[in-house]
């Protein structure tokens, strides 16, 4: 395997996949069973401790990697596109594995997380001296993936401006760093991902027409969990497997758990806005808190990072009484979508600030402190 380079400060999540008919990802026994039973033993799961391998036994995901596994030998650009947590950096990955660049650097940028105005700077590369800060000449994550891939996460997150510049590199393979009047060429292949749909963003002007279409060559949608539910015990069972080896590395963390009959009913009829990220981290709070060695419904329902029920109760229809405050339903309103919109951006500012539908960070700040919201993360 090649370099692998995140950018983005995060670990990768598996997208979780196995075939039932064989294939290099995963096994070819279709038995069933109880979670952390013979399920478990069966199908021997056995997920990389760097959680970027996939399991799947849904029809829509082996149709997905087998088409992927076509593309990732030709150096077309790819657009993966799908919710947050559906595991958008784990098939990057898969596809140069399976790529005549898998021994090469794979450099991983979340555009998301790389304020606008260093956003050029990072991509491009920059010289000693050509913006305040820059104390020493770096070259950009274009360069680092030379040979190689370059993945680049949320990539509707980019501001107009490095789109141009974008555009440019991929067009002509060369890159000019910023203060810097040389051209260094370069050559890679280019993933890029988006939970936005780009077309939308095209239209509303906030993505270049030009790119989309240079990006769009083989596009792949992956779907969210909701829609792979024949994919929810096998993910279950991965994820349990894997969880109780980490554990077992850390003696006084407790030992090795598995899931009641009650909590995999209730986690297998969850309908998981936060998809497969959001799954894993539940079970792993879950399990690492459970004081049994059976995790039972309400380990689970103390792990899962939901709105609370409160919060869904019919604010429009409140009568006015003594105890009425419209600032009370403002803030259970307000609370409950900035609590949403954490989920789905895993915590990132910006990306819930847009996902609010706010025009920029500072308002976001603002409503925050207007409406005081505590990330209550289990």
């Amino acid at each position: 395997m090649g370099n692998e380079k995140d950018r983005d400060g995060g670990r990768s999540d598996p997208l979780v996949s196995q075939e039932n008919q064989g294939g290099s990802f995963g096994s070819n026994n279709n038995s069933e069973g109880k979670i952390g039973g013979s399920l478990l033993e069966t199908m021997d799961l056995d997920l990389d401790p760097r959680g970027d391998e996939m399991v799947f036994l849904s029809n829509s995901m082996k149709t997905l990697i087998r088409r992927a596994k076509q593309v990732a030998f030709l150096d077309w650009p790819i657009l993966l596109q799908g919710e947050s947590g559906t595991g958008k950096d784990v098939l990057a990955r898969l596809i140069h594995r399976e790529s005549r660049r898998k021994d090469a650097p794979f450099v991983c940028v979340n555009c998301g997380a790389i304020p606008e105005n260093l956003v050029e700077a990072e991509l491009f590369g920059h010289e000693k001296g050509a913006f305040t800060g820059a104390v020493s000449a770096r070259k950009g994550y274009v360069v680092e993936a030379d040979t190689g891939t370059l993945f680049l996460d949320e990539v509707g997150e980019l501001p107009l401006s490095a789109q141009v510049k974008l555009l440019r590199v991929i067009q002509e393979r060369e890159v000019i760093a910023l203060g810097s009047v040389k051209t260094q060429h370069v050559d890679f292949r280019i993933i890029a991902a988006t939970n936005r749909d780009l077309l939308k963003e095209v239209a509303s002007g906030r993505f270049r027409n030009d790119l989309f279409h240079r990006l769009a060559v083989a596009v792949f949608k992956i779907p969210p969990l909701r829609e792979r539910v024949e994919d929810l015990e096998a993910l279950i069972a991965a994820f349990v497997k894997n969880i109780n080896r980490e554990l077992e590395q850390h003696p006084s963390l407790g030992d090795k758990k598995k899931i009641s009959d009650k909590a995999n009913e209730f986690l297998l009829g969850y309908n998981w806005p936060g998809n497969i990220r959001e799954l894993r981290n539940t079970l792993l709070r879950a399990m690492l808190w459970s004081e049994h060695h059976t995790v039972k419904l309400k380990d689970i329902e103390d792990a899962i990072f939901s709105s609370h029920e409160d919060k869904t109760e019919d604010v429009l229809g409140r009568s006015f009484g003594a105890d009425f405050r419209l600032v009370d339903i403002l803030t259970k309103v307000a609370d409950n979508y900035f609590e949403k919109a954490f989920v789905e951006s895993a915590g990132n500012k910006a990306m819930a600030t847009r996902l609010l539908g706010l025009p920029n960070p500072t308002t976001y700040s603002n409503w925050v402190k207007k409406y005081p919201w505590e990330k209550n993360v289990k």
